[in-house]
């Protein structure tokens, strides 16, 4: 008779090799997959650590200099040539980073553009001190000093502006007395000396009508103990003329035919020559909207000749 021994399954069956193998194939994918998903996130992390330096450095410098009477942002970030990677000779930022970035990174087609790990391509404008994956210098390629980019925002500059129901302003559509355009933001230009008698402003607006609004803005400025920087929101009668020099539309003034809706201003610790994001929220009532015919936004400032200040992504946004 023929005996069975006890141990006659301790051998795997075929069917359940190929399923051992299968569910190990299955685990290492999501293992290799969750490594390279880390690994990822760790490079890019790495690389925003470096853009966030980058930009405390090019905000420090500026502050360093503000301390002197004067604010203008770093020629250049370094003087690696174009297309050269980032190595111990070859040190990146080392002109606001100190030690610079000698891995990983590199050069781009110009003095201005670098490739971060991930491959992302970010630029430096000198003009503005700006450093992103979004910024176009306001210089040639290799840094000859080339036309300033296209402004994505109109400016006419006056000494007044005329409140109209026939052609009111509309969106990114400006008045300026004393600003420059630099790409889509506006600048306040140098002037002889601070005067709050001599300030200048910046106005846009459009068509009014009952509701709820949202101003949303950007400003920077470098010095704030001897600088204004400031902005107000109007209701505006049709004809009325505003005057865009001195102290006409100073702050909390509500000249005759208008109507002070909102106002704010960027405080001293917020005056380090880097972007702030404001925004101001108010009412226009259907008495008002019958009353008026514009809103207006008043951006006004003054400041010493060297110091920093501008706004960017001015908007208005009813609900």
């Amino acid at each position: 008779m023929e005996r069975t021994t006890g141990n006659r399954r301790g051998a795997f069956t075929l069917v359940e090799l190929v399923v051992m193998i299968v569910v190990l194939a299955i685990l290492s994918g999501v293992a290799i997959q969750r490594y390279f998903d880390h690994s990822t996130r760790a490079k890019d992390s790495a690389e925003q650590a470096v853009v966030g330096a980058v930009r405390d450095g090019i905000a420090h410098s500026m502050m360093s200099q503000a301390v002197g009477g004067s604010s203008t942002p770093p020629a250049k970030l370094d003087d690696v040539p174009a297309g050269a990677t980032a190595s111990a000779v070859n040190a990146l930022f080392v002109n606001v980073l100190n030690p610079g970035v000698t891995q990983q990174w590199s050069k781009g087609a110009d003095a201005y553009t670098y490739i971060g790990p991930s491959g992302q391509t970010y630029a430096y404008d000198p003009a503005t001190g700006q450093f992103g994956s979004n910024v176009t210098p306001s210089v040639g390629p290799g840094g000859g000093g080339g036309a300033p980019s296209a402004p994505s925002v109109g400016l006419a500059v006056a000494n007044t502006w005329t409140a109209t129901t026939s052609a009111p302003l509309s969106a990114n559509q400006y008045i300026a007395k004393g600003y420059s355009l630099s790409g889509n933001e506006i600048w306040l230009d140098d002037a002889a000396g601070f005067s709050e008698g001599a300030r200048r402003v910046a106005i846009t607006g459009q068509e009014i009508a009952a509701g709820q609004y949202t101003l949303d803005l950007e400003t920077t400025l470098s010095n704030y103990w001897n600088q204004l920087n400031y902005w107000q929101v109007y209701a505006v009668q049709d004809g009325v003329n505003l005057s865009l020099s001195g102290n006409t539309l100073n702050w909390g003034s509500a000249p005759a035919g208008t109507k002070l809706l909102a106002q704010d201003y960027a405080p001293a610790d917020k005056s380090n020559g880097t972007w702030q994001s404001y925004s101001n929220s108010f009412t226009v009532s259907n008495a008002d909207a019958a009353k008026y015919s514009q809103i207006v936004v008043v951006m006004a400032g003054s400041k010493n000749a060297g110091q920093i200040l501008g706004w960017r992504n001015v908007s208005l946004t009813k609900k």
